[in-house]
């Protein structure tokens, strides 16, 4: 009951925050309008366009299914960013003092705390995902998928970027938790999602070992130059998660609360 109410009161911190209600927005709001953008570019050059044909396109347009999961890429930015500040801003202005004040057991508050991110970055993530979708099939018309029932295969890979955003998320904030300061897990991850890591995966067997090229087998599309192989991809990520959750966990139970007065 008492673990209950420590993450009761986590969600409660979650949702009272200003930084959850940004990334909220961007990606409820502002990614299903990329979606549009992106239907709209796929109509004006056809379902059937390669860069043979059009010479500006970078890669060939992807089968039916997949349409909507390139804008839904723009999320995974904002939500990997907030789960770095998420983890780091316990040590800022006194927060975790003030937390533990309520509650002073630091394995149920940890465990209480990556259970919040946990589940706010499922739903979020899922929601956004869908209505991106969703909405890019009803900008295609007759020529997309039902936006409701869509397709086995689209719901498939609905599930696989819900989870490349939720284990990259989670890496995040243990990554901002271990080192109390947001600017580590921005510096290691925001530039891997800025391409960089499918860079170095492409030139080095090592370099699809890093985490966002990880998450690329898992959500890679026929078109993509990487293999999809989400087994693969889950496996690295789930090794960093362990690797930075138990050392994360270590030192929250080891260290001070932090701040200075």
């Amino acid at each position: 009951m008492r673990f209950v109410k420590v993450t009761y009161s986590e969600f409660s911190k979650l949702i009272n925050s200003r930084g959850w209600w940004i990334v909220f927005g961007l990606i409820i709001i502002l990614q299903p309008l990329l979606g549009l953008l992106e239907a709209s570019q796929i109509l004006s050059i056809g379902l059937d366009a390669t860069p043979e044909t059009h010479p500006d396109l970078l890669e060939a347009i992807p089968p039916l299914d997949y349409f909507g999961f390139d804008a839904a890429l723009f999320g995974l930015l904002p939500i990997v960013i907030w789960g770095g500040i998420s983890g780091a801003s316990e040590y800022k202005n006194h927060n975790l003092r003030t937390t533990m004040l309520y509650s002073n057991k630091r394995k149920e508050l940890f465990s209480a705390k990556l259970i919040t991110v946990l589940i706010s970055t499922i739903l979020v993530s899922f929601i956004s995902i869908f209505i991106t979708v969703a909405v890019t099939h009803v900008k295609l018309g007759s020529l997309g998928l039902n936006p409701f029932s869509l397709s086995p295969i689209t719901w498939k890979f609905i599930g696989y970027t819900t989870l490349d955003w939720t284990l990259l998320t989670i890496l995040s904030f243990s990554i901002g938790l271990l080192f109390r300061n947001m600017i580590v897990p921005l510096i290691f991850l925001v530039p891997q999602i800025y391409n960089l890591g499918s860079y170095l995966a492409e030139r080095w067997s090592w370099g699809e070992y890093l985490p966002v090229a990880a998450g690329n087998f898992i959500v890679a599309t026929p078109v993509k130059p990487y293999p999809h192989d989400p087994v693969k991809g889950i496996l690295i990520l789930l090794l960093w998660i362990l690797f930075t959750v138990l050392i994360a966990l270590y030192s929250f139970n080891r260290s001070d609360v932090g701040g200075k007065y």
